[in-house]
């Protein structure tokens, strides 16, 4: 007699045996948005990264540099795992991924200070993690300023016995504010997050749109009929990314302060652009496996290629031109700004435009396939006496 578990298992195996379109729709455009968007949003709950294991070589053991590391132990970026004895401990740790920050500070540094010889405190990152790099180097200079600072202090209030007031504007002749404009807490999770599960959906929207190209090449529909599929199922696939993302807004506090309309027209064009591309590749591959796999392959590296995670600006000029002709690079940077900033639709005429351009080109594609098997089926059921399949 099976087990229960086993029951289910089989009878889940019977039920996609009958429906795979539908095991398949179900999985591609709920399961797995809902699962990376809960799994993705828990990992990256903490914003950025915190309690970095961090390493201290202390030569000089005065009270100052006591204060100071005292300073970066009470910083929750920080976690201080060792006080260690010597320089060479601090890249031993940082080589077994033990440690990502060290600081060395060096012998009489508190004296040195104080007879004005401008003694070095050594920094070092573990450059090999490039983002706790960012985090904790921005989190250590504004430290250390403060540390410069509380010294500069005490030694004009002891030199001209002024109140601390009229001692700060000595200290700090320029005072500059430094404002993070739509991400004030500089969130990883808000500036990574969005896009990174938009580019995971997408691979499944082109998966969707190979099966369905495929299926026509079985069973050809006219080219109405083909514009209807393809806008029925990018509805479903802009229902998927919204669920994605509506994970990330009602469970984990993502921002969402732009158009509600401009949003959901950016991402039903950007579905529709991923989804008649896997839909050409299907309607012209005849090995269904290999269509699928193709069109996964296509939208796989538009992620980094898009300039999603590493600016344009910073490409080759090629590489910039290839990436301003991506559906993604448009999504993904737009959807972000639509979170964080306050847009209005007149904002989204950049990529509304080529997401729509991009489509007419796609269907006028599809069009002039269609009429060429059409032809050729045509052609050839008069030699053959039976409609090929193409």
């Amino acid at each position: 007699m099976l087990k229960k578990t086993n029951r289910i298992t089989v009878a889940f195996y019977n039920f996609k045996l009958k429906h795979p379109r539908l095991v398949m729709a179900a999985l591609v455009f709920i399961i797995i948005p809902l699962v990376s968007g809960l799994a993705l949003g828990y990992e990256m709950k903490a914003d950025v990264p915190t309690s970095i294991p961090t390493v201290i070589v202390n030569h000089d053991d005065s009270d100052f540099s006591r204060t100071f590391t005292g300073f970066v132990e009470d910083s929750h970026y920080f976690n201080v795992i060792e006080y260690a004895e010597n320089d060479q401990r601090i890249k031993d740790l940082m080589d077994r991924d033990k440690a990502f920050a060290g600081i060395i500070i060096p012998e009489n540094f508190y004296n040195d200070m104080r007879a004005g010889k401008a003694p070095k405190i050594l920094t070092l990152y573990d450059g090999a993690s490039l983002s706790v790099v960012t985090t904790c180097k921005t989190a250590m200079s504004e430290i250390l300023l403060t540390t410069k600072g509380a010294y500069m202090m005490s030694i004009f209030e002891g030199k001209i016995s002024a109140v601390p007031d009229q001692v700060m504007s000595m200290v700090t002749p320029i005072d500059v504010n430094y404002k993070f404009l739509y991400n004030s807490t500089k969130s990883f999770r808000n500036y990574l997050l969005i896009g990174m599960l938009a580019s995971v959906i997408q691979v499944g929207i082109a998966m969707q749109g190979a099966e369905r190209g495929y299926e026509n090449q079985i069973a050809p529909k006219s080219y109405p009929e083909q514009i209807k599929v393809l806008g029925g199922w990018s509805f479903m696939s802009m229902i998927s990314i919204l669920l994605c993302l509506g994970v990330q807004y009602l469970f984990f506090d993502m921002p969402y302060r732009s158009t509600v309309w401009g949003g959901l027209l950016m991402t039903f064009l950007f579905a529709m652009c991923i989804l008649t591309m896997g839909y050409i590749v299907g309607n012209l591959v005849p090995d269904r496996t290999f269509a699928i796999q193709i069109s996964a392959i296509l939208v796989l590296p538009t992620s980094v290629l898009g300039g999603y995670t590493y600016p344009i600006e910073g490409m080759p000029y090629g590489f910039q031109t290839f990436a301003k002709g991506l559906p993604f690079f448009y999504y993904g940077n737009w959807i972000r700004s639509l979170c964080l900033k306050e847009l209005e639709f007149h904002h989204l005429m950049v990529p509304l435009l080529f997401f729509i351009k991009f489509i007419l080109a796609e269907l006028l594609i599809i069009w002039a396939v269609t009429l060429f098997k059409n032809w050729w089926r045509a052609k050839h059921k008069k030699e053959w006496e039976v409609t090929p399949i193409v």
